[in-house]
């Protein structure tokens, strides 16, 4: 029997037998293990050959990479597989486009999946769905999504009570409807750990102290107890010192991620943050060796911390180089981390500015939506240190900094409009929404590829 004519039959026999071929089964238990390379090597073979539940467990196998590159693959192979006709494809390419799609393109090609499937029974679609409706209202105006929450409420669904909490927050009515908050999350909170920050926000807002000490030591009873999860905990310990908490809780999510820590990796940098902005938690010496610590666990964010602290200087002394070589780590994964490495060559760390190196990362992190960096190109080519003055460049990048949120860019502004001819500003404008059209459709496409403005400083 050839290798083809073995794979046919493990098609159409339930995939057993036929010595070492790939198998869907012997993926899982390498994956359930922990062998993440030996489960992509069994299930690549038969997702390439075409087998829809093979494509659907690869696209979970990259998913759970938590990378823009990886999760473009995941949502490839969903592609596949729904094009085939899985439903199992189609509910995760749902739920990931409503859940981090970036655009309203996105988000719009995920609602369409969910309603598609809540239609066809699958009640697993209802909570992403609602999610979407509540988050961007102005997207999609027709939603309902009170009408929703009604629907799983009525069907016995706890994550309905948690939508409506959630629908309160979101729709400035919280406040308000304090008690009601209350009554819907306080008999679920270890069943639905968001409750827990629903309830703190309560007890915040109301003045009430005893009763969130209560709560954060019920939170570490359900932990202790294994209630609730590593994850729910440290989500928890991180929004009681959010900026968007009513009042931070400092102590506290101290506390907590000291006892998620070192058995949780992103606790410890989660951590040397909070000690990093609150310097009297601990020396600057622990915090570098828990970043440490949690990078030789794979933790690409205390990378990004450690790029930081030695580009900064602030708790340990500036060193450029560690600064880049943590920076180049981390940079896959975070936007921030271009541009961090953008910024030591804008400036000259390592002796001399380099404004062609500058140039390309702060671009790289700009399209993948980090808007500092358009303020930072906007900069460097008004002030032209190292390159050429280019006005239209410059206000474009100005009008991208501005519509992402910038506010030193409207300053910088006021400065270039006094010296800037109407023809140049009327060009900048239209290179603007160049721009900006090219990174909506390479968001729309998952890509990073180069955009309208690949030439500019060329």
């Amino acid at each position: 029997m050839n290798r083809l004519t073995c794979i046919v039959g493990l098609l159409s026999l339930g995939l057993a037998g036929c010595g070492n071929l790939p198998d869907i089964q012997r993926a899982e238990k390498a994956a359930a293990e922990g062998n993440v390379e030996e489960a992509r090597a069994q299930l690549e073979e038969l997702a390439r050959f075409g087998l829809a539940d093979a494509q659907v467990e690869l696209g979970d196998l990259y998913a759970e990479q938590d990378t823009p590159a990886a999760r473009q693959q995941a949502l490839d192979w969903y592609r596949k597989a729904a094009d085939q006709g899985s439903d199992r494809a189609a509910i995760r390419i749902g739920k990931m486009n409503a859940r981090e799609g970036e655009t309203p393109e996105q988000r719009a090609n995920g609602a369409r999946y969910l309603r598609k499937a809540l239609a066809e029974g699958d009640k697993s679609a209802l909570i992403p769905l609602i999610n979407l409706y509540i988050h961007f209202p102005r997207e999609f105006p027709n939603g309902k999504p009170l009408e929703l929450i009604q629907q799983a409420r009525e069907a016995g669904d706890p994550k309905g009570d948690v939508a409506l909490a959630r629908y309160y927050l979101l729709t400035d009515q919280f406040d308000s409807h304090t008690d009601d908050i209350e009554g819907l999350c306080a008999p679920i909170a270890e069943a639905q750990p968001e409750c827990f920050q629903m309830l703190a926000r309560v007890y915040l807002v109301d003045g009430r102290s005893e009763d969130l000490k209560a709560l954060i030591d019920r939170a570490k009873g359900a932990w202790e107890q294994g209630s609730i999860e590593d994850r729910d905990l440290y989500l928890f310990a991180r929004w009681l010192s959010d900026d968007e908490t009513p009042q931070k809780q400092v102590a506290a999510t101290n506390e907590l991620y000291l006892m998620l820590t070192p058995g949780y990796v992103p606790a410890l940098t989660a951590r040397a943050k909070l000690i990093m902005e609150n310097n009297y938690l601990a020396e600057p010496e622990v915090v570098i060796e828990m970043l440490r610590e949690a990078r030789a666990n794979g933790d690409l964010k205390a990378s990004l911390s450690l790029a930081r602290a030695y580009e900064r200087g602030r708790i340990v002394p500036t060193d450029p180089k560690k600064a880049i070589q943590y920076a180049m780590e981390a940079r896959e994964k975070y936007p921030s981390a271009e541009y961090l490495l953008g910024r030591i060559y804008k400036r000259g760390y390592l002796g001399e500015p380099d404004p062609e190196k500058a140039k390309e990362h702060l671009l790289t992190a700009a399209r993948r939506g980090f808007p500092k960096a358009d303020y930072a190109l906007a900069e460097l080519y008004w002030e032209a240190k190292g390159i050429e003055v280019n006005r239209v460049y410059a206000w474009s990048f100005a009008l991208l900094a501005v519509e992402g949120g910038v506010e030193r860019a409207k300053e910088l502004m006021v400065d270039m409009v006094l010296s800037l001819p109407e023809h140049t500003e009327k060009r900048a404008e239209a290179l603007y929404r160049q721009e900006r059209a090219a990174r909506r459709q390479m968001l729309a496409e998952g890509t990073s590829g180069p955009a309208t403005t690949t030439k500019q400083g060329g």
